[in-house]
């Protein structure tokens, strides 16, 4: 068998379509270069004119970062990354096939000689949106292995001030290549120390300069600790303000099992602004007393969250704190649970905001979701992973995303609270929020029955976070949600 590589082969013409399996058509509308392993092209889509990234290959192993990357994340962005497409393979002659991932390209990018004319501000804020970014690929085994003089190439930053990684196509498996992450964070401190960061705050300089320089190895959750961490902690000058909103429904059950929080704790000498923690808890349907789970989990947030933060004297250990947290409350339901004399299960999925920022944490499957009219294009980003049967089916390929709502396992949970084994959360970045940002948490009822579309056409026009609530909640309803439908909101503004 002759063995094809890529670069001996045409690359496809402009003007040439690329079709993927379920219909979608790209036309070529330029050849932007090459790497080892694959190819790029600028493309868009046939039918709605909306800009692609198409990386090509001729064997999957050319693609594998980015590929490994699409089957993780083609379905729930990441913040701060290109969204991608699914993987797919186009039959070619003589039987050859040219693989694909489709990263959309932001439509209102700014272009090189705006960016540099933008304030110091501007430039603190982007790279902290990079540096959470690239700890959401790092943490997905993904990194780009680029050194300072090409970082800049993979950087988009949009008209309304939001920075995100892009050409994803040359991304290496981390543990092909472990030293790749520090590479990557080394060439983002090094660029970052070259613009107009050098007048930041001694304590961004002085940590972007010595990662830069290599006098420290730092991995990206180590930098956005550092980096947002201090401005958290500093900040007393925020004009963020936070509206909530609440509302729940029984369904077509006949027991309202979930239970939730969305409440503003006292400010004291430590804060500018009242923290406010809103949070989801689905007892488990199948287990005896789910709403007794449910409710020892709010209760058990509510009074930890009260406790710490009138100990805490910064926000800096907010991130590490709501993972312990997830431990204790689960401590509690299994002790419930014994209490009870029966088995009680739980998710819970829950943000703390404080100073502007959303420190956050989930187990099980209900969701969290960021949303604003400036981000993502207007697509809502769910912003934690299903610990589900169906979840990891997808994960794996063996299920598309769609799939999912009408599988008939789709309410099994491979992680919840009621089992000290699995009642813990991943980790997740602390998330900057910004004026016209919508935290929205809801249990499995909602978003099942209301999709990602519909979500962001009911936020777009509510006048605020408790109508928007309520039609969520009614939308879900006349969508036949057969659950408990809960949903807590907070809009920053």
């Amino acid at each position: 068998m002759t063995t094809l590589n890529l670069l001996t082969m045409d690359a496809l013409p402009v003007g040439e379509y690329v079709v993927e399996p379920h219909g979608r058509r790209f036309v070529i509308t330029a050849i932007l270069g090459r790497t080892p392993t694959g190819r790029t092209y600028r493309a868009q889509d046939a039918r709605t004119g909306t800009p692609f990234y198409l990386h090509e290959s001729l064997v999957p192993p050319g693609l594998s970062g980015v590929m490994s990357l699409a089957n993780l994340a083609a379905n729930t962005e990441l913040p701060y990354v290109a969204p991608l497409l699914p993987p797919f393979g186009m039959p070619w002659f003589d039987g050859v096939v040219r693989y694909f991932v489709a990263e959309r390209i932001p439509p209102d990018r700014m272009s090189e000689a705006e960016t540099a004319a933008q304030s110091k501000k501007e430039w603190e804020r982007w790279v902290e949106q990079l540096l959470v970014g690239l700890h959401e690929l790092h943490r997905r085994g993904v990194a780009f292995g680029f050194d300072a003089r090409t970082v800049a190439l993979h950087i988009a930053i949009s008209r309304s001030g939001v920075a995100s990684w892009q050409l994803l196509g040359g991304l290496q498996l981390l543990h092909q290549a472990p030293e790749a992450e520090f590479t990557d964070v080394g060439a983002l401190a090094a660029f970052a120390a070259n613009t107009k960061l050098l007048e930041a705050p001694s304590h961004i300089r002085h940590t972007l300069q010595s990662a830069a320089q290599g006098m420290a190895r730092l991995r990206a959750a180590e930098l956005v600790e550092r980096l947002i961490g201090n401005k958290v902690a500093d900040s007393r000058s925020g004009t963020l303000r936070i509206e909530l909103g609440a509302a729940t429904s029984v369904g077509m059950r006949e027991h309202n099992e979930d239970n939730f929080c969305a409440v503003e704790f006292p400010t004291d000498h430590c804060w500018s602004h009242p923290p406010v923690l809103i949070g989801v808890a689905d007892g488990m349907g199948g287990v005896d007393a789910g709403e007794v789970a449910s409710a020892v989990a709010i209760a058990q947030l509510q009074q930890r969250t009260r406790a710490h933060l009138a100990t805490v004297k910064g926000a800096g250990d907010l991130n590490e704190w709501v993972n312990q947290v997830v431990r204790e409350i689960n401590a509690a339901v299994v002790e419930e649970g014994q209490r009870l004399g029966t088995p009680i299960g739980s998710t819970l999925a829950f943000a703390l905001i404080v100073e502007g920022v959303a420190f956050y944490a989930s187990v099980g499957d209900s969701r969290i979701y960021l949303w604003s009219a400036q981000r993502n294009n207007g697509a809502p980003m769910r912003l934690v992973r299903d610990h589900s049967l169906v979840q990891s089916m997808v994960d794996a390929g063996l299920l598309r995303d769609e799939e999912r709502y009408h599988h008939p396992e789709r309410n099994k949970l491979v992680r919840s609270l009621g089992d000290l084994r699995s009642g813990y959360s991943d980790e997740h970045p602390p998330l900057p929020l910004q004026p016209g940002d919508w935290l929205v948490i809801c249990s499995d009822g909602l978003w099942e029955a209301v999709h990602d579309a519909q979500l962001a056409e009911v936020l777009a026009h509510a006048p605020n976070a408790q109508v928007a609530c309520e039609r969520l909640v009614d939308l879900a309803n006349s969508n036949d949600a057969e659950d408990n439908i809960t949903v807590v909101i907070a809009r920053v503004y």
